[in-house]
């Protein structure tokens, strides 16, 4: 199963839905595509990023995600929320944000209803 990639235009959110066991080729596959549609975009947006499927992300994957976070600051990303489901996946999640050296608000949820409401009211710190 690839990545998914919604983008919520009212809401100026691109949700991205990470697979359980993502592959190279997954990786590659969804660069190019969430790369095309942070383009799209033309100015600020969130960003929702659903990493409750996920089980472990290899090393090296993280370092590819920790870079495509920082272009994403650099093009129009104001908040980051990440949805994950346990302890270890949002240490995961952390050390991603922390190796992207991001400056923007992030927060870490338990569901995506928290995540999206989050994202859609900016004022709740």
């Amino acid at each position: 199963m690839p990545f998914q990639i919604t983008v919520h235009e009212a809401d100026r959110i691109i949700d991205v839905v990470y697979p359980p066991q993502p592959t190279a080729e997954d990786v590659t596959d969804y660069l190019k595509r969430i790369r095309e549609t942070i383009a799209r975009m033309g100015g600020p947006w969130s960003a929702l990023v659903d990493q409750g499927q996920l089980r472990v992300m290899p090393p090296d994957m993280v370092a590819t995600m920790a870079s495509l976070n920082a272009f994403a600051q650099l093009h129009g990303m104001k908040r980051s929320a990440r949805v994950v489901s346990d302890a270890a996946s949002g240490l995961q999640a952390w050390r991603m944000t922390k190796q992207a050296m991001l400056t923007i608000p992030t927060r870490t949820f338990e569901t995506r209803e928290a995540a999206l409401a989050w994202l859609r009211n900016p004022d709740d710190e």
